[in-house]
């Protein structure tokens, strides 16, 4: 089947000598063993020439992180700007908690990319308008761990897998995908919980429309303690209270 893809789209998709490459080793049974191979990201890198390296500056960095933001929330209607707003509330709390510029930035980058695992999970399970099954609940919370293993094997993202992969941990050790608890659950990580949830309740979803701010606000914060950090809820509400002031006076 994906070699009938490929040779009907030659052409007009596709280009026509790179297709043909394709359907060439299509035709070797060692090629699709190789793609079931345990040591496929191995392999993969091997055919890299040796030590190469390319430098990027913070620049730079931000520019991938609001790239892979973009096709995230692409994934599904119901996502749109969902990652850059969940950096965006990650960046106002974490400067209401005293953060450096520097860390700042890198938290921002974490919460763009906090979703890039349900890059692995089907949209049928991201749009479905009920409750999901078993079965996709099952599915749909394997995207923490994938998030975790993307960004883990980015070199200079290394440093933000697991803060980006631990947003639906929870205090009181009920979360996912490691059952972590308050014990083990960095600032940074509780910064982006309570930045998905807010922006999660005052988007629109497939199974519920936007909810407005002050109501956003009542649920969370009967999720303080267990799945929200006071700390962090309290500094969402400030500088939700401070962006108002700043629209009132712009």
């Amino acid at each position: 089947a994906a070699k009938a893809e490929v040779a009907g789209r030659s052409g007009s998709w596709l280009d026509p000598e790179l297709a043909a490459a394709f359907l060439r080793i299509a035709d070797e049974p060692e090629f699709w063993a190789a793609l079931a191979s345990e040591t496929i990201a191995e392999d993969l890198f091997a055919l890299e020439p040796a030590a190469q390296q390319v430098e990027v500056d913070e620049d730079y960095l931000d520019d991938i992180a609001a790239a892979f933001g973009q096709v995230i929330d692409a994934k599904s209607s119901f996502t749109s700007g969902h990652s850059e707003r969940v950096g965006y509330y990650a960046d106002a709390i974490a400067a209401a908690l005293g953060f450096s510029n520097t860390d700042r930035r890198r938290l921002r980058r974490a919460a763009i990319l906090h979703d890039v695992g349900k890059l692995g999970v089907s949209s049928a399970i991201l749009e479905k308008p009920g409750k999901l099954d078993d079965d996709e609940w099952t599915v749909m919370r394997r995207h923490a761990d994938h998030t975790t293993h993307i960004l883990s094997q980015i070199g200079v993202m290394h440093d933000m897998a697991l803060i980006a992969g631990s947003n639906h941990e929870r205090l009181d050790g009920k979360g996912y995908p490691l059952g972590l608890d308050a014990s083990s659950i960095s600032m940074e990580s509780r910064i982006i919980t309570v930045a998905d949830i807010f922006d999660a309740l005052t988007a629109d979803r497939p199974y519920r429309a936007a909810m407005p701010v002050e109501k956003a606000l009542q649920i969370m914060a009967g999720e303080v303690g267990s799945a929200i950090d006071p700390q962090c809820f309290a500094a969402l509400q400030n500088a939700l209270q401070e962006d108002l002031v700043n629209k009132g006076n712009s």
